[in-house]
This record gives C-alpha cells, sequence and structure tokens, in this order.
C-alpha cells in the first residue's frame, strides 16, 4: 500500500492530503518514505493549510504556518490568553527632541478623564521563516502617538546574544528575545485634550518608500491631519503632508490597501472628505467632500472604513438608514450611495444563545452605526473583496452584510447577557471568528462567524472522548449527528460565544491610570494579521495586549521558541520565567454568552498555578 501510494503522481497526492484533517497525519505521512517526504516538504503544507485555514492569508512559509495556525486555533477553543497592559519605557525615544525622558500612562493637569486609544498594527515577513518577522504597533495616547516596533526571529536572537548582560538585554529585549523599539511623539504646541488624536492609521510597506521608516496618518480632534515619517534608530522625525481640514475636528479616518492609497476622514459632524495619500505637496486638499448630514439636522458621522480599494462604508446616526456604501476613485467619492442599510432586519438569522433562529434586531426607527470591518475573502467559499463586511450598532447587535444580497444584513450576533450595549469597535479574524468591543463594562466578545470558508480545524477531535462537559446545561449530541460523543458536539457543532472582562482582578492594572478603566468602552480593537497570535484592545488610559497562547503548550508558536526553555513538567518559577518575569500578567474574568441561569463567571489563576481541570479549557481558569 505504501509503495502505491508513494507513486501517485502530485495531482493525487494533493487531492488524498486535503481531505487530511490534522497536521500530525500529515508529518506521519512524510515519515513513511522519502518521495512522500520531499512532497509534504514541498506542497503538502501548502495542501493543508489552504484547506484548513481557508481564509487566513499567509506567507509561503508553509510548514511553520501549518504549525502556528494549528496552535492559534487551539488556544482559541480553549480560550487560552496572556494578557498584559502596555505602555512605552524609560529607554523610549521621545521625538522630535531625541530625549529618553518619558512621561507616560498619567493623565494631564486639568483633564477629567484619561485618553481614549485609537489603534493600528501590521507585521510584516523579513527572511525565509516562519518567526522572521516585524511588528509595528501604534496608537494615540492623548496628543502623543506611541509607536512600538518588535523585531523577531533569528535576527533578534542573534541581537539578543550580542547584547551585554544586564540593562541593554532589559531594556531593550522581551522575554522571548524579540528586539523592541518605543517612540513617542508630541510637538510642543500640541496640548492634551485639544489635540487629542482621533484616528491613526499605519501605511503598509507596499504603500510608502521603501525604508525602514515608519509613515502613519494622524487626525486630531482640533482638525490636524497628517503624514508623519518616524525613524526610531535614528531619532528622525518628519511631516510628509498636511491634509487640508478647514480646521474641521476627524473623527475617525481609514486608508485603502492600493498601493496608491486614497484617505477617507470624518470631518465636523457630517462630512466625509477623500485624499490622496502623497508625499511630494506639503498641503495637500481634498479630490472630493460629501455632506452626509445637514448641519441643521442632528446626528453624526462615526466611522469610515474602505471595504475595498474602490468602495467607502460610512456608519452614522441617528437615522433610519444609518449605512451607506459609496463608489470611490481618484476623482473622489461619488455624490449619491450605491447602497443604504436600513435598521429593520425580518426574518434574518440571529445567533444566541437558542442557535441559529429568525428573528429581527431590536432596532427600529432610527439608530447609528458606531462601527464597520470588512471580511476577507476565502478560498472555499469564493467572493471577492468588499461584497461582506460587519458593522456594530447602537442597540448592541452585530450585523453581517453580503452586498450581493438585497436583504439590508445576513445575520445579527447577539449578546444574551449584556443585550444593549452599544459596539464602539470590531475585529474580524479571517472568517472564522471576530472580536466586538463593548460600550459599557470593558468587555470585548468573542464571537464564532459561523459562516462558509471559515473554521474548519477542529483541534478537539484529537482528544479522547467524553461524555463529560464543562456546560450547564450540557449540549447532549443528538443520535442523527454521527458525532461519537457530547464533548467532540459541543466542540465541533455547538460552540458557544463569550465575553472577557478588561478590568483584572489585583491592583497592578490601577497603576496605569484609574478606576474608571473598569467601566470604560473598549474604543479601538487591532490584530497585526490574522495569523499573528497577538491582538491589542484599548480602554480609557490602557492598551491592553493579548497573546493568544497556552503556556502549558508543550509546542507552542514559533515566535515564541527564544528565550527560557520549553515547558514539560516545569516548576512553577520556571513557568513563570518563561512567561510572567515581570509580574505583569493580569488575572481576568470572562463568561459564555448563554442564559443567566446557565451563566457562569470563571476567573484565570496566577501564571503557575495550573490547578485547572475544566475539560476544553485552558489550565488557567477556575
Amino acid at each position: 500500500m505504501l509503495s502505491i501510494l508513494a507513486e501517485l503522481p502530485p495531482e493525487l497526492l494533493t487531492q488524498i492530503v486535503s481531505h487530511i484533517e490534522h497536521v500530525q497525519t500529515l508529518l506521519h505521512l512524510s515519515r513513511t518514505c522519502k518521495r512522500l517526504h520531499e512532497y509534504t516538504e514541498k506542497d503538502g503544507y501548502r495542501v493543508f493549510v489552504q484547506h484548513r485555514f481557508p481564509s487566513i492569508q499567509t506567507p509561503p512559509h508553509w510548514k511553520g504556518a501549518a504549525h502556528a495556525l494549528t496552535t492559534l486555533s487551539r488556544a482559541w477553543d480553549r480560550k487560552a490568553f496572556i494578557a498584559r497592559a502596555i505602555e512605552p519605557d524609560n529607554a523610549a525615544v521621545r521625538l522630535p527632541s531625541g530625549s529618553r525622558r518619558v512621561d507616560h500612562g498619567r493623565r494631564q493637569r486639568g483633564q477629567t478623564m484619561g485618553y481614549q486609544p485609537v489603534i493600528d498594527s501590521y507585521e510584516s515577513w523579513l527572511g525565509g521563516s516562519w518567526d522572521a518577522r516585524r511588528e509595528t504597533l501604534c496608537w494615540g495616547a492623548g496628543a502623543e502617538l506611541i509607536i512600538r516596533v518588535k523585531s523577531m526571529g533569528d535576527m533578534a536572537e542573534k541581537a539578543w546574544q550580542e547584547a551585554s548582560i544586564g540593562r541593554e538585554r532589559l531594556e531593550k529585549f522581551d522575554q522571548h528575545h524579540h528586539k523592541i523599539n518605543w517612540v513617542v511623539y508630541k510637538e510642543d504646541p500640541l496640548q492634551e485634550g485639544r489635540d487629542d488624536i482621533a484616528s491613526v492609521n499605519l501605511l503598509r510597506p507596499s504603500q510608502r518608500q521603501d525604508d525602514s521608516s515608519e509613515y502613519v496618518i494622524v487626525g486630531r480632534a482640533s482638525g490636524g491631519l497628517e503624514c508623519l515619517r518616524l525613524v526610531a534608530e535614528k531619532h528622525v522625525s518628519e511631516v510628509m503632508a498636511r491634509y487640508i481640514t478647514n480646521d474641521r475636528p476627524v473623527r475617525a479616518a481609514s486608508i485603502s490597501s492600493s498601493t496608491q492609497p486614497l484617505l477617507a476622514a470624518c470631518l465636523s459632524d457630517g462630512v466625509v472628505a477623500i485624499y490622496p495619500v502623497v508625499f511630494d505637496i506639503d498641503e495637500v486638499k481634498p479630490v472630493g467632500e460629501l455632506a452626509l448630514i445637514p448641519p441643521e439636522k442632528p446626528g453624526k458621522t462615526w466611522s469610515t472604513r474602505f471595504l475595498s480599494n474602490d468602495r467607502l462604508a460610512v456608519g452614522f446616526g441617528p437615522s433610519t438608514e444609518p449605512l451607506h456604501i459609496y463608489q470611490i476613485d481618484q476623482d473622489g467619492i461619488s455624490k449619491d450611495p450605491i447602497r443604504r442599510f436600513e435598521t429593520e432586519t425580518a426574518d434574518i438569522k440571529v445567533f444566541g444563545d437558542e442557535g441559529i433562529h429568525l428573528g429581527s434586531s431590536s432596532a427600529s426607527g432610527a439608530s447609528s452605526v458606531y462601527s464597520l470591518a470588512p471580511i476577507a475573502p476565502s478560498s472555499h467559499a469564493g467572493g471577492a473583496e468588499g461584497e461582506i463586511f460587519l458593522s456594530g450598532w447602537y442597540n448592541g447587535a452585530v450585523r453581517l452584510h453580503d452586498m450581493r444580497s438585497p436583504s439590508s444584513c445576513t445575520a445579527i450576533y447577539d449578546d444574551v447577557i449584556d443585550v444593549s450595549s452599544p459596539i464602539y469597535s470590531l475585529l474580524p479574524l479571517g472568517r472564522e471568528r471576530f472580536i466586538a468591543g463593548g460600550a459599557r463594562h470593558s468587555i470585548i466578545k468573542v464571537f464564532d462567524l459561523r459562516m462558509p470558508g471559515g473554521k474548519a480545524y477542529y483541534a478537539a477531535d484529537l482528544e479522547s472522548c467524553s461524555s463529560r462537559t464543562s456546560r450547564n446545561p450540557p449540549t447532549p449530541a443528538p443520535e442523527s449527528s454521527g458525532v461519537c460523543c457530547d464533548y467532540h458536539y459541543e466542540t465541533k457543532h455547538s460552540r458557544r460565544d463569550w465575553n472577557v472582562f478588561l478590568n483584572p482582578r489585583g491592583p497592578n492594572f490601577y497603576k496605569l491610570g484609574t478606576r474608571r478603566s473598569s467601566e470604560s468602552p473598549v474604543y479601538s480593537l487591532s490584530s497585526p494579521s490574522a495569523s499573528s497570535p497577538s491582538l491589542y484592545a484599548g480602554i480609557e488610559n490602557t492598551v491592553v495586549q493579548f497573546d493568544i497562547v497556552s503556556m502549558m503548550d508543550r509546542h507552542p508558536d514559533p515566535i515564541f521558541k527564544y528565550g527560557p526553555p520549553k515547558i514539560r513538567g516545569a516548576r512553577d518559577s520556571e513557568i513563570r520565567r518563561k512567561w510572567d518575569p515581570q509580574r505583569d500578567v493580569l488575572r481576568l474574568a470572562m463568561y459564555e454568552q448563554v442564559s443567566m441561569g446557565s451563566m457562569r463567571l470563571r476567573v484565570q489563576s496566577t501564571v503557575g498555578d495550573m490547578d485547572c481541570n475544566i475539560r476544553g479549557w485552558d489550565e488557567r481558569w477556575l
């Protein structure tokens, strides 16, 4: 049988591998003979990644991608993450002065509340391996712009080895030997409150000049809108272009993904302006403006987002049609929308505690759309860029829209516990899941998208069968389902959405701000990519970093391979040294989105305290 398999042409081997559900099976196949090993290394991992993770775009480091994505998927399924509040350290460079004295994380004099972070991030690969990458994170902290550049992989490890033991390693590297550079930018005339940053957009490498600089477009409440070029290593900062707003406040902004991008900015209460992103003009005029809300009428433009290079979504309100889609080109924006989405949603699939059912959103009459996010195309489900997207509404619902459908939306995602909290931010991760930031209690909500071309990998299939379940009440497997046990039915066919509170147990969190942070909205969400194990949430005066990883995973994502040795039968002190050397990991609380009578609040244990034994959950949950 093995000889027959090894003699098959690559096309038939590809058909066979496309049905393999777990990377361990592929690894065993590669060990059977030389030819199958060569096929697996060349094409097998690529086929596996493209079929099991069809909506997640990755660079062609297929073996590393298979390892990282399967590990990441298992961590998501087990609700495994490490969270910490982040801020610039004492080695941060302050620009334009070039000094290293940074006064961070505090409210400025005269301010009654902390800043409201707006965040953007991306990552780019630097070499021939999965973990050789550079991650750039940027957020607005009042009138200050904060940038963190993290380098990972073999080159960062080499730099760590060459760095002197002690202060240099502590200031320039984290516990995983990632090299860290912080930049804090603030010009002297800017004032807290008046000149607070309202939008940040990092230009991707394909959209800017070919150098090591970071280009970021910053919009301010005072009407400033400019493109900055920052180089931390050389202490360089300069304004590349200023966009004419006529001193109208910037509420939100978005840039297209094109190599010749456009910038869309919400100005004042009811105007959207379109600008070309150029670096050779000091003052850039808009190529088109659109007044959505007349000055004499109530309402605001809350959000704008490019769905594709030629489609722009605008959310505003209150209105009975608070979501418009416009056609965009280099000459500006169309006068009339190509599509309007209304508030009424009869006979739409609603996802909640009762599963899928037909219903309608509680929105009636006028409402507002606060957040927008496009959904990436999938190699399995097809579709083009800009056809499918999410919107976050004032009534607490998240709606899924399809430009090809005549319906106002194709699905509604409701949280049955936190029912009416407006959705301030959205972050899709491929077509597998999305995260929503609520307006109350510092809650982030994790939803399964439940759509074609989405989740196709289930790590729990590798676990033994069991009738034991952590659910109350349990979800028994129907006899007609053909599933072996209740546990595997729950993990594959009856997955639950869940919420996390960003107001942790313990005093360390509050040293960055005030106890107001515990009730803050989640103003923004960002992740460098759908394949990244990191994501960032902005609440009042604080940015929280989530690393989606289990501390007890013997084979974590390759970007965590350096630092203290692998965990296998490790003592508590060794686990803390690997994952929490600064004692800054937060203990968060969460609950699954079920009816109030069945809801149970769970809290994370401290790092190293792994007494939890809940089937299907990370070891830290109690």
